[in-house]
C-alpha cells in the first residue's frame, strides 16, 4: 500500500469519529465554551476541517492560507461544512504521490521542516489535538458515549 493511502486510511478513521461525534451534539450545545476566550465547540469542530484543507493543500502549493471560517448557527450547519471540508481533503489527499511527499518541502516554520509528509503528520497531529478537546467538551455537555477515538 502507498504511503498516501495509508494516510488517508489512518486520517479518514479519525475523522470519521469525529463525525461521530458530532451527530451526538444538539444545537443548544454549538456555541458551547467551557471558558472564556475558549473556541466555541462549532468553531472548534469547523477549525479542525478548515486546517486539515489548508495543511492537504500545502503539499501543492507551500502556501499556509486557512479557508474562511464558515458561519453556523446550528450543529447540522457545522456537521455539513464538516463533511464538506473532509471531501476536499479527501480529494487533495488522494491527487498526491509518494514521491511528491517525499520531496523536501519550503516550509517557513521551523516545526514544519522537512518532507511534503510533514505537512500531512502536522494535520494529523493537529486534528488530534483539537479532537481530543472536543471530546471533553462533549463529555461537559453531557454526551454518555463518545466513540472509540480509531
Amino acid at each position: 500500500m502507498s504511503k498516501v493511502q495509508q494516510f488517508l486510511n489512518d486520517w479518514l478513521n479519525h475523522r470519521e469519529k469525529l463525525e461521530q461525534l458530532l451527530e451526538q451534539i444538539d444545537d443548544e450545545h454549538v456555541h458551547y465554551k467551557p471558558w472564556d476566550g475558549a473556541m466555541s465547540l462549532g468553531a472548534m469542530a469547523l477549525h479542525v476541517a478548515t486546517a486539515g484543507d489548508m495543511f492537504a493543500a500545502m503539499v501543492k502549493t507551500e502556501k499556509m492560507e486557512a479557508p474562511d471560517m464558515p458561519k453556523f448557527d446550528s450543529m447540522e450547519e457545522v456537521r455539513q461544512k464538516v463533511k464538506e471540508f473532509t471531501e476536499s481533503t479527501k480529494k487533495k489527499i488522494e491527487n498526491m504521490t509518494d514521491e511528491e511527499l517525499d520531496k523536501q518541502n519550503e516550509a517557513e516554520l521551523p516545526q514544519m521542516k522537512g518532507t511534503k509528509f510533514t505537512y500531512l503528520q502536522g494535520m494529523f497531529e493537529h486534528e488530534i489535538h483539537h479532537k481530543g478537546q472536543l471530546f471533553v467538551y462533549a463529555r461537559m455537555i453531557g454526551v454518555k458515549e463518545v466513540p472509540f477515538f480509531r
